[in-house]
């Protein structure tokens, strides 16, 4: 597995749930089963708004040398695990409906990064 690969398939995903709550944020909160009133539409584009932003950053990372890919997995890992605790805690509290989805992808996408970083460095 290579940075290029991970950091294309984290831009696709990422960009994809962005541009969702960003077009039609009513319908991805309407897949989590949480209210759909001014206020949510509004944050929904906002967080799609910093999704695309994210995946694009993801995007151009993918071609940037050696040394800036770990640094960008690193911020990559550090950003999942924050994200898969926000998501666990919003199970948790708030939200129904496919958020089960959202912690699969933040797993494996951490797993990922983690093996990069730490495990695959190990193997050479």
């Amino acid at each position: 597995m290579s940075y290029k690969l991970l950091f294309v398939l984290n831009a696709v995903v990422v960009v994809a749930f962005g541009l969702l709550l960003l077009i039609v944020p009513a319908t991805g909160l309407a897949q989590f089963d949480m209210t759909v009133r001014g206020q949510e539409v509004f944050m929904a584009r906002v967080i799609g708004a910093a999704l695309v932003s994210l995946g694009l950053l993801l995007w151009f990372a993918k071609d940037t040398d050696e040394a800036a890919q770990k640094n960008f997995g690193m911020a990559a890992l550090a950003g999942t695990v924050l994200s898969l605790i926000v998501t666990i805690i919003g199970i948790a509290t708030l939200v129904k409906g496919f958020g089960w989805v959202a912690v699969v992808v933040e797993v494996l996408f951490g797993l990922g990064y983690a093996f990069i970083l730490f495990l695959q460095p190990k193997m050479k």
